[in-house]
């Protein structure tokens, strides 16, 4: 698995690519996209903080919008639950941390591809604190689990979205962060993005891949989410012991909107040199050979997971393929 885009809050990936245009954010406020009736109301500045922002689409296009702002917690701030609401049809949007990103990214709003083509190390470096493809979603983790939030932390937000209207459209998404009380903090999160670049369908045809990873600690899995785009049919996750695949324990037939599921109640144990085998199904009814990529016209095959104890170390790393050709 690379490091790279590694959820703090929740996966993505939905996981795990992103857009954005203008907008709005952070601190206590932010309005992005409501109506008369606000869909999602921030919470009083004691209890949180919400991150919005929005865009304007033009008909037949396709924005990958990004906004870079400052958190307005000062000190390490313990998050347990996060609620989203955004448009209906956005791609997807996530939130990632600056931090480990060395390169200083002024606060602003940007075209996400400029941004990414100028700077390698957000692909490689950025770490994804949120995500979500649905038009509501909500994160409530188990009692005292939570992602520690460093104070006056650098994030950025991205929305992505295909406007295949007639009309031009405004898109939002609004993020709801709340404060957990750190006296009743026994676990802190982890998790990440677990993909295979190497990607190729074939024009005409249906095409399956799959990877397989292995946990290289001990983990308690939270949450899990699939990701691909418009020739994604079905994404099936099954358990792999680092020997043979076992229990499925996720399938999703929407790729427009995968489902998060939530081991929450019931936290799923993978022991270490044991992990998941993600297999993507795809039909390409054009007269194009497709790859792996960010565009709308490109594809993924990647999970998400999130698990505690979160130990920044850990990793569920590919050691098998169905091309068999390995990550580097």
């Amino acid at each position: 698995m690379l490091r790279s885009r590694i959820a703090l809050l929740v996966p993505v990936l939905s996981l795990l690519v992103a857009a954005c245009d203008g907008a709005n954010t952070s601190g206590g406020g932010g309005a992005g996209g409501s109506t008369a009736t606000d869909p999602l109301p921030a919470p009083a500045e004691e209890e949180g903080t919400q991150i919005a922002m929005e865009t304007t689409v033009k008909s037949g296009e396709e924005a990958w919008r990004c906004k870079v702002s400052e958190l307005p917690f000062t000190s390490f701030t313990a998050v347990n639950h996060v609620e989203s609401v955004q448009s209906e049809g956005m791609h997807h949007m996530d939130i990632m941390t600056l931090a480990f990103v060395n390169e200083d990214i002024a606060v602003g709003e940007y075209d996400c591809q400029e941004l990414y083509d100028k700077y390698d190390a957000l692909m490689e470096d950025g770490v994804i604190l949120y995500a979500a493809q649905q038009p509501k979603q909500e994160i409530l983790m188990p009692e005292g689990v939570v992602a520690n939030l460093p104070g006056n932390m650098r994030i950025m937000q991205e929305i992505h979205y295909v406007n295949t209207s007639a009309e031009d459209k405004t898109v939002f998404s609004k993020v709801n962060v709340y404060v957990y009380p750190s006296e009743n903090v026994e676990h802190q999160i982890w998790g990440g993005a677990v993909r295979d670049a190497n990607l190729t369908i074939p024009p005409m045809a249906k095409h399956t891949e799959w990877s397989r990873c292995v946990m290289n600690k001990d983990v308690n899995l939270i949450f899990l989410a699939s990701h691909t785009h418009r020739l994604g049919r079905k994404v099936t996750v099954r358990t792999f012991d680092g020997t043979s695949t076992g229990d499925e324990i996720y399938v999703n037939t929407d790729w427009e909107t995968p489902q998060l599921k939530s081991f929450t109640d019931a936290p799923l144990f993978v022991p270490k040199g044991q992990g998941f085998e993600v297999t993507c199904d795809f039909q390409n009814d054009t007269p194009d050979e497709v790859h792996w990529g960010f565009a709308a016209s490109d594809e993924m095959c990647q999970i998400g997971i999130v698990y505690f104890p979160g130990d920044l170390s850990s990793d569920c790393t590919i050691v098998e393929t169905s091309d068999g050709v390995l990550p580097n």
